[in-house]
């Protein structure tokens, strides 16, 4: 049943995508002293980063001047459309207590010693699915700094059981990610 409720939420998310992406030049001029959006603006920010972005983003725009700002934000809103729309309204919750199976390879990754693979990590509260994510890297022969990146599901990627927390929907399909390689 899990499946079937991530299935109807693809198109609300897509067309959250959109106006995401229609409003990132927009957002920028609303992003408060603290570097976050309001509150009525929540959907559109990533609660665990301000709207200027995490060290790496910072690293590829590093201009502080005012044009410099505004394009760093509108890159990061765009980066990161509709973040906390994707956690706080199609955000799926798992609990302490729920039990954590996964298969395939916890290494894969398309970051530093990473490798091609896949692996389904899947969370129960007692019988029922609580909570999945698929994540499959594949490395192109033919082009080794690029590989297929697909990412479907709830984000578990650090679930650990140990709290409460609510999973971002995922529906991330790149041919042509960059492979970050060592």
């Amino acid at each position: 049943m899990l499946y079937i409720k991530w299935l109807f939420l693809i198109p609300v998310s897509l067309v959250m995508a959109i106006v995401g992406r229609v409003l990132a030049p927009v957002l920028p001029f609303f992003v408060q002293a603290d570097g976050y959006l309001p509150r009525w603006l929540w959907w559109f920010q990533t609660p665990d980063n301000p709207c200027d972005g995490d060290k790496g983003h910072w690293e590829r725009w590093p201009d502080t001047s005012a044009w410099g700002t505004y394009k760093r934000r509108v890159a990061w809103f765009l980066r990161n459309v509709c973040y906390g729309f994707d956690i706080d309204v199609l955000g799926q919750v798992t609990r302490p207590g729920d039990r954590f199976e996964m298969l395939g390879q916890e290494e894969v990754s398309d970051q530093p010693r990473g490798k091609s693979g896949f692996w389904v990590k899947r969370v129960y509260r007692g019988e029922k699915l609580a909570c999945w994510h698929l994540y499959v890297i594949r490395q192109w022969s033919f082009w080794p700094e690029k590989c297929l990146r697909v990412s479907l599901g709830w984000k578990l990627f650090s679930f650990d059981g140990s709290k409460e927390e609510v999973h971002q929907l995922t529906n991330y399909c790149n041919p042509f990610k960059s492979f970050v390689q060592k």
